[in-house]
């Protein structure tokens, strides 16, 4: 398994270089590379404790986050400075010198670096989204959980809509009695949270034809309504923290509040579905435009993260008036059944496709350019 490299830097034309180069080189099977380019995107990445195994970044990006203390301890770093003597506290670099000069002083003072308590391995967030209802996004997401977990992955399932109507394709009709949700893991993270990984090994449920394990709605509704941006945080990193798992799946309803700021900022791609109804794309631009006026820089910091996905294209060329260009475009086929995530093998492999993009299996890089 790649270790994780942090590497934060104001410059994106420096980060499209050196992912670049550590693609064709023998770095790309050592480390698994994600890029800063914004402070605030670097310090959320470092609280939200995911797994890393070594940082290098430019001085005022690591005075950032060590003035909100989350510079992990046992964690390697190394400050990339344009003279040596600039950030005496940190391990020195030359961020301006030939590439496999740099990665192989980055690689010498990880090799020397304290033994390190870190979980190896790695967990990837997809966010699927949409600013209307009814455009697919419960099939985009099964089929992404099957296909990850069809391709190797273990798959976490994550649904935080306000009304889950998972269950209906699950097999779950409801909450038996003595079964535990969502519900009463926010109570144990809230009373118990040292107990919060043992609750997930023992609550979490699995769907046979799915291949991806899951955990039942909230039991009292009203704790889904009241679900506030942190709680989500915290039940995002449960589930990462159990090294179970190496992907995670969330669907997201539409909406645009800080619970889904939070979400989207902690998703390493965020799958924003639009169909080629005008009403559609209309809303998607208005709730983009909404969010950048609210949110600023806070949103601009996952805006590159933001993959516009055409769902139920027909295949023909339209005028398209979305708010970036797509990324990707899946057929316009319906599901017979709402149990059977194969039903369409014209949609799984569209979806196929979009996930080894997504995970980019033939690179060694993961540019999160926040």
């Amino acid at each position: 398994m790649r270790q994780q490299l942090a590497i934060a830097v104001k410059e994106q034309d420096y980060v499209k270089r050196l992912a670049d180069y550590m693609r064709d080189s023998p770095f790309s099977e050592q480390w698994q590379l994600t890029a800063f380019t914004h402070v605030e995107a670097f310090v959320q990445f470092l609280k939200s404790g995911f797994p890393i195994h070594g940082i290098a970044a430019q001085p005022e990006m690591l005075k950032a986050a060590a003035d909100v203390d989350v510079l992990p301890e046992c964690v390697p770093v190394a400050a990339l400075v344009t003279a040596i003597g600039q950030c005496p506290d940190y391990h020195e670099l030359l961020q301006f010198q030939a590439l496999p000069g740099l990665l192989q002083g980055i690689a010498a003072f990880m090799a020397n670096a304290p033994h390190l308590a870190v979980r190896e391995h790695e967990v990837n967030i997809t966010t699927v989204y949409s600013a209307s209802g009814g455009v697919g996004k419960t099939t985009l997401a099964r089929q992404l959980v099957h296909t990850a977990a069809s391709n190797g992955h273990r798959v976490f399932y994550l649904n935080l809509e306000r009304w889950s109507a998972a269950g209906a394709w699950l097999g779950e009709v409801g909450i038996g009695a003595g079964e535990e949700g969502l519900s009463q893991l926010l109570y144990t993270l809230q009373s118990h949270p040292d107990k919060v990984e043992e609750w997930l090994t023992r609550h979490s449920k699995r769907y046979a034809s799915f291949k991806g394990d899951y955990i039942l709605p909230c039991t009292n509704p009203e704790d889904r309504m009241t679900l506030q941006a942190a709680d989500a945080a915290a039940i995002i990193q449960a589930i990462v923290s159990t090294g179970q798992y190496d992907q995670i799946v969330i669907e997201l309803d539409d909406g645009q509040d800080e619970l889904h700021l939070a979400v989207l900022e902690l998703s390493h791609q965020i799958l924003w579905l639009i169909t080629e109804d005008l009403t559609v794309q209309r809303k998607s631009q208005l709730v983009y435009q909404y969010a950048m006026q609210r949110w600023g820089d806070r949103f601009r910091t996952i805006e590159r993260r933001i993959l516009p996905v055409i769902n139920r294209s027909d295949g023909q060329s339209h005028a398209l008036h979305l708010f970036k260009s797509a990324a990707a475009a899946l057929p316009d086929i319906r599901l017979g059944s709402s149990t059977s995530v194969l039903a369409s093998p014209l949609y799984k492999a569209a979806v196929e496709r979009l996930f080894k993009e997504l995970v980019r299996e033939e690179g060694g890089a993961f540019i999160a350019d926040r």
